[in-house]
């Protein structure tokens, strides 16, 4: 039974290469105990510190002339003095203490720090740096301050407060990343503008959120920036940056499940001139985690270089080299036993484990991306990006079936999943913007082309636990024995054979991907009104076991917006997606790609003279092009599943008063299957209609409480379904808090999630199998700053 999944790229005209995808080779849940887990441009230097929300860019006229002739301008008028500009600022809060995350340089760029939870600028929603109230489609921005302040220990762990997002999909998993946006349950990540995840999670590693500046949300299609993409929206990160100015900080952690960590984060100049500057960070883990005999440590260090030899260009090379020692806390729990009680009402607990002592998820990845940015004069810009990456992964797992052996519902036979994958990924992404103006409007344009050569070789092995005889042998799940199993199964090169231990095996699967994009974008403005238009060609060619398979497609982007004198801002946008899909139909058709459109309804409001937003949509989402199983043989995979996704979404983010900084949100997704397929009508899987949530920081200034805040969070996932729409998962609501101490050079912290224990599952699959969510964690630090 083999099922192709593929990630492709998407398409819109004028310059942009490729930030490709792709699951690679054909993975079952028969042989792969996860088969189900679903799957930047450089700013401009560090501008002047400013409290106050950045003003929009004014674009230059451009006007062809002759001979000027120079005025004579009176001594009265010489010797006037400007007037004045009024700004606006953000409520007083007490002077930020030292340390890189309170540094005030480069605040208002698009890439630099997030103060007090709200953005100002980014160049995820239009690869120019432009306004949050600019952008006429959803975006949420995780900063640094709110990941330290949430402990977020995934990129998944800082996405739990931000609407649209089911940041556990498939619950606890220290392999890989789950979100589900808008529907989607497949979202690509970027990094730095360029695509970083590929389909199946052995291809990828995951990031590490302390080297993040920002993490950034964009909801809906993202086609014509970004190639091939999910119809529910991309997560673009943005890493840390060097500093112009001279900071650090150097911090240790303790937690639950024996978690210790050390991280560092070092930036500022490297020569008098400023014309040099570097950042190094670090971060050293040993920890196990709630599911017993499964660790969680990782060494990662991510050096970084800026060269700008004048005030027109910045030259930036940033290095990634990670070594992360893991197993699978996804264990694959039967139904009965997790959401449904045993025959003898018997639950299995949070820390059960499956497996056998030994069994790993191991990744070596290294990467290094350049960014460059050079303008040459006032109104031409260009930029370029570009990544080359390599990661090692080798995986042993093993799993249980699903369907009990005994009566009394406690034993399971088990499988074994190995497999070695070795990945390469070059992808590039240059641009030209031009601002300028035409009559009454003013433009600001972008064209570019971005590539990706994606490649990937696996190996794997798939066996079971097998009696003399060959019969499956039963395993006590609520009385584990570990240690004395017989594996019995077969290689990739269809050797059949009996080991104890995984062997090398060959790689026999292999998988290239070339994708190349040309894009265009014009921003034009004419007075109140901003209006977007946005196009894009892409070309894919895929290469599976030397089967090779071609698609392309044109992809379209439009909005408009009007801002009102009091910061309201309205806006309407349509937008499309394009997944090319590889593999054939049980007629031998290739499959053509998976395509989507959406249209947004929505509105961005930032009170004049405030520190806070409120953001709102409604949304309708069309998907068309999903596999789904063939109804007339189930080893086949046909393409008739549709999607259909209709919600509203509305976000609170900021300093609320000088005291006060919080993030509120709320979502309801309805999204259902379409079209000919057997569950059309039913609630998709894994996705709860009602998501809410609710986090908060109250920082004191009262004499004896200077230096101390005090927040909390409450998280509320509603139920949700399988595909059939006959096994509900309960819906759920957890509760988080922190408190910090923070003098100039100091900051001490405790974090608590899920405080009450709630032993909650995040999904459960018609196939059998349900994810447990994470447990109570308790950590604290402590950080020196200077």
């Amino acid at each position: 039974m083999s099922r192709s999944k593929y990630v492709g790229v998407a398409a819109s005209v004028v310059f942009s290469s490729v930030a490709s995808s792709s699951p690679i080779f054909a993975q079952t849940a028969e042989t792969d105990p996860s088969a189900a887990a679903g799957s930047p441009s450089v700013g401009t230097p560090d501008s002047p510190p400013s409290d106050s929300p950045p003003t929009p860019d004014v674009l230059p006229s451009m006007v062809v002339e002759g001979k000027v002739q120079k005025k004579k301008v009176s001594k009265a008028k010489a010797k006037a003095k400007p007037v004045q500009a009024v700004t606006t600022s953000q409520p007083s809060a007490a002077p930020k203490p030292a340390g890189i995350i309170n540094s005030r340089a480069g605040r208002n760029t698009p890439y630099g720090p997030v103060t007090d939870y709200l953005a100002a600028a980014t160049e995820t929603g239009m690869k120019t740096d432009t306004p949050l109230n600019e952008i006429p489609q959803s975006i949420s921005v995780v900063g640094a301050e709110q990941i330290r302040d949430q402990d977020a220990q995934s990129v998944q762990g800082a996405l739990r407060y931000v609407p649209g997002v089911v940041a556990d999909g498939y619950g606890l998993d220290s392999r890989t990343d789950g979100p589900i946006i808008r529907g989607s349950t497949e979202v690509p990540e970027y990094l730095d503008g360029l695509r970083r995840t590929f389909g199946y999670y052995t291809y990828n590693y995951r990031l590490e959120p302390y080297f993040l500046e920002r993490i950034e949300v964009l909801r809906g299609p993202a086609s014509v920036l970004y190639g091939q993409a999910a119809v529910g929206g991309i997560i673009n990160s943005v890493s840390k940056r060097p500093q112009s100015e001279t900071a650090g900080e150097i911090g240790v952690q303790y937690g639950s499940f024996d978690f210790k960590q050390v991280n560092f984060d070092l930036t500022g100049p490297m020569t008098t001139d400023g014309k040099w500057s570097y950042r190094l960070t670090g971060v050293a883990r040993d920890a196990d985690t709630q599911v017993k005999y499964v660790p969680n440590d990782r060494y990662a260090l991510a050096p970084a270089i800026s060269y700008r030899p004048d005030n027109n260009t910045t030259i930036t090379v940033i290095g990634d080299f990670q070594r992360d020692r893991t197993g699978s806390t996804a264990q694959f729990f039967p139904h009965i036993g997790t959401i449904f009680p045993n025959v003898n009402g018997k639950r299995i607990t949070w820390d059960t484990f499956a497996g056998e002592p030994g069994d790993h998820y191991d990744t070596d990845a290294m990467a290094g991306t350049v960014l460059v940015e050079h303008k040459f004069n006032s109104w031409l810009k260009l930029q370029h990006a570009s990544r080359y990456a390599d990661i090692h992964n080798d995986y042993s797992a093993v799993a249980v079936n699903w369907d009990y052996l005994d009566a009394a519902q406690e034993e399971l036979s088990r499988y074994r999943w190995m497999s070695i994958t070795d990945t390469q990924v070059f992808n590039q992404d240059t641009n030209l913007e031009a601002k300028f103006g035409t009559g009454p409007l003013e433009h600001k344009v972008l064209a570019g082309i971005d590539f990706t050569h994606f490649h990937a070789t696996q190996g794997w092995d798939y066996a079971y636990d097998a009696n003399p005889d060959f019969s499956q042998r039963p395993f006590n799940i609520y009385h584990p024995v570990y240690g004395d199993a017989n594996w019995v199964g077969n290689n990739c090169a269809g050797q059949s054979y009996a080991f104890t231990a995984a062997p090398k095996t060959p790689a026999c699967d292999r998988q290239s991907v070339v994708q190349t994009g040309l894009y265009g974008q014009d921003q034009i403005r004419l007075g109140n009104w901003l209006a977007v238009l946005g196009l894009r060609h892409d070309w894919v060619d895929n290469t599976t076991n030397g089967s090779s398979q071609a698609d392309e497609a044109t992809t379209y982007r439009a909005g408009l917006m009007y801002e009102f004198s009091n910061g309201f801002t309205p806006y309407f946008s349509y937008a499309e997606s394009f997944i090319p899909v590889v593999g054939f139909a049980r007629t031998g058709a290739a499959f053509n790609p998976q395509e989507g459109r959406q249209y947004e309804v929505g509105f961005k409001y930032q009170p004049v003279g405030s520190y806070f937003s409120i953001n709102s949509a409604i949304y309708d989402i069309n998907d068309t092009g999903r596999l789904v199983a063939d109804p007339i043989n189930p080893n086949y995979s046909a393409q008739i599943g549709e999607a259909e996704v209709k919600g509203f979404e509305i976000e609170l983010v900021g300093r609320l008063t000088k005291n006060l900084k919080s993030v509120l949100g709320y979502s309801y997704t309805q999204a259902e299957y379409a079209g000919d397929y057997e569950y059309a009508g039913n609630q998709i899987e894994s996705i709860p209609k009602n998501v809410a949530s609710l986090w908060a920081v109250w920082d004191f200034d009262q004499p004896g409480l200077k230096g101390w805040s005090m927040g909390g969070g409450v998280r509320y996932i509603g139920a949700s379904w399988d595909e059939t729409n006959t096994i509900q998962v309960p819906d759920v609501t957890l509760f988080d808090a922190m408190i910090a101490y923070e003098t100039e050079h100091w900051r001490w912290q405790l974090n608590g999630k899920n405080l009450e224990n709630k032993l909650y599952y995040s999904t459960c699959l018609a196939r059998g199998d349900c994810f447990i969510g994470e447990a109570r964690t308790i950590t604290t630090s402590l950080t020196y700053k200077y």
